[in-house]
């Protein structure tokens, strides 16, 4: 197709180096041309000052951003990137002028902004000096032909401001590119990352702005970076280019692209506990086989125990399983103790052994709490140091959160979902303290009071993976309605987890019997 602009390959050249590279980094201001103050120039003297240079600078903090659904595109994208930018295109924002107004933008190494809200506020952030505006429509082909996109403004003008201000305004010619004083612009450096959510394309708008900061496009297989595997290379290569996402990609887009710069991977690989693998654990106290098969055995034994189970389960579902400890970490106790709380908190030199190994053998480790009358968040901060850790999570056991003047066994625990979710907040926020992966956190329940107000349990934390645990025990009749019970009104992104009892349950269920007949398959199966 012959170009519209015939001077864009020779603009090209000359700015070849300032946007022909990768685009993020800061730009040192030019206030004069790029000799400095003009010397020559004697007491008196007339000779013409040189043209101040123009720039163009994007934010170099390496700032991950996604574009305002609800604000004109191109503004939203400038917001984004650029810190500075002494000269714009300005089109109107019918079709046709917006193509126009991004190949002039694109020939003269611009940004391009489209009229509209914004665009004044817009234009003062920026600091722009020079507006290259690129008017309404042309007068229709007299000859009968149609005229091509790229030759022809739409044929129905978008309004355009009249009044810039203070600024100089070029209007840009119908064929060609307009003589610009102080072009080429000194150009971005550094480099941008460009997502696009799965299904959604750039749009013309903000086109000659990519082009411009030679960003590097990547599509989604989705929304959410943590799940594609696609851009996980991409992005830890680049820690501090700009990232600017585009499309429907929520509020947490920013702490999920920084978890994929960041954090560790998850024992199995990737960022996320949930669903893109299941985990089949030993449930436990390390220091006595009465609570659990995970203290019959040492801890490399109890790794292989444990990784038998979920290679069973792997050949059953088809699924990576990936094996896991859930490790009692405070016991529920018969007497009060020297605090008056019925819980024994098991010392940290006691659990870390277990957590060293467990991490060292690819395996999942979640921390159980009993808490007798203590407060579930009062004894997860107690294990801070373990749930650093990127391979640990936390179970949270209501059966044994006592009242103040309840005892161990004479009744059913219970908690209330803001105690709850007082621990959802605070471990989501040790993920983002410590750039950890989201977390596994499990609620043990097998009476629907155990859980009180449960359908307000805090979803929207994007750092913790909720599972609800069916930890009954005795006859398969009774566990199945328990599941089906603890199933209803379950809220929406939630998991399911199940127990198998090697002595209580009547009978225990083969992982060959558990697949077949626990459905939905639960993603988290333990034994104890």
């Amino acid at each position: 197709m012959t170009s519209m602009f015939p001077r864009r390959t020779a603009l090209r050249g000359a700015a070849g180096a300032a946007f022909g590279l990768a685009a993020a980094g800061a730009v040192a201001g030019c206030t004069e041309d790029a000799s400095g103050p003009d010397r020559t120039r004697g007491p008196g003297s007339t000779a013409p000052r040189a043209p101040v240079r123009h720039e163009v600078a994007l934010f170099d903090d390496g700032r991950v951003v996604a574009l305002d659904p609800a604000a004109e595109p191109s503004v939203a994208a400038s917001s984004a990137l650029l810190a500075r930018a002494t000269a714009v295109v300005v089109s109107g924002a019918a079709d046709g002028d917006v193509r126009a107004g991004a190949d002039t933008a694109t020939a003269l190494g611009l940004p391009h902004l489209v009229a509209g809200p914004g665009l004044s506020d817009e234009l003062d952030r920026l600091g722009v000096r020079t507006v290259v505006r690129v008017a309404g429509a042309t007068e229709p082909a007299t000859d009968g032909a149609t005229p091509s996109s790229t030759s022809s403004r739409s044929a129905s003008p978008s309004p355009l401001p009249s009044d810039f201000g203070d600024r100089e305004v070029v209007d840009a010619p119908r064929t060609g590119v307009p003589e610009v004083e102080g072009l080429p612009a000194d150009g971005p450096t550094g480099e941008v990352l460009a997502l696009l959510a799965d299904d959604t394309d750039v749009p013309p708008a903000v086109a000659a702005l990519l082009t411009l900061c030679a960003a590097r496009r990547h599509r989604m297989g989705g929304a959410d970076p943590r799940t594609d595997s696609t851009v996980w290379k991409p992005l830890r290569a680049a820690p501090d280019a700009l990232v600017v996402g585009i499309g429907g990609l929520g509020d947490h887009f920013g702490q999920r692209v920084r978890t994929v710069r960041r954090a560790p991977e998850v024992p199995g690989g990737g960022y996320l506990p949930f669903p893109a693998r299941r985990m089949v654990a030993l449930y436990g106290h390390p220091q006595t086989k009465d609570l659990g098969m995970l203290g019959e055995q040492g801890r490399d034994a109890s790794v292989r125990r444990a990784r038998a189970y979920a290679q069973e389960y792997e050949q059953l579902t088809g699924d990576p399983v990936v094996p896991a400890f859930e490790l009692i970490a405070t016991v529920a106790a018969a007497s009060a103790g020297a605090d008056g709380m019925y819980s024994n908190r098991t010392p940290l030199n006691v659990l870390r052994p277990w957590v060293q190994t467990a991490k060292k053998a690819g395996v999942y480790v979640v921390l159980d709490l009993q808490p007798g009358r203590s407060d579930f968040l009062e004894q997860a901060k107690a294990y801070e140091s373990l749930l650093r850790e990127p391979h640990v999570g936390l179970a949270l056991d209501p059966e044994w959160r006592l009242g103040p003047d309840e005892k161990p066994l004479q009744r059913i625990g219970h908690v209330d979902v803001d105690e709850v979710n007082r621990v959802g907040r605070w471990l989501a926020g040790l993920v983002r303290e410590h750039d950890l992966p989201p977390k596994v956190l499990t609620l043990h329940q097998f009476r629907t009071s155990m859980i009180r107000g449960r359908a307000d349990l805090d979803t929207g934390l994007d750092e913790v993976q909720w599972l609800v645990h069916a930890d009954g025990q005795g006859g398969q009749g009774a566990k199945r309605s328990t599941w089906d019970a603890l199933r209803q009104d379950l809220p929406e992104g939630v998991f399911l987890g199940w127990k198998n009892f090697e002595d209580e349950d009547l009978p225990m269920l083969t992982p060959a019997q558990t697949v077949a007949q626990v459905k939905p398959t639960p993603f988290f199966v333990s034994y104890q």
